[in-house]
């Protein structure tokens, strides 16, 4: 299945974002603690679960880098 640039585009921009607000809300969740002790937990595992979509964005990334360098 033949994907093209701007659906990937679309597609890179939704990955990064959620995981570029993931790690925004995981690094405020460490800072400001509004809940407590648990406040470190919880931002941990939100931080750590950002990498999941920004792997995703890089992959896309990649396929995205593909398609351009072959010319389609």
């Amino acid at each position: 299945m033949e994907e093209s640039l701007e659906s990937l585009q679309k597609l890179h921009k939704k990955f990064l974002s959620a995981g570029l607000l993931l790690l925004l809300l995981g690094f405020a969740l460490l800072i400001f603690k509004p809940i407590g002790k648990a406040s470190i937990y919880v931002g941990a595992l939100v931080f750590a679960l950002a990498f999941i979509p920004l792997e995703m964005a890089k992959r896309t990334a990649r396929k995205m880098a593909i398609i351009a360098f072959r010319g389609g």
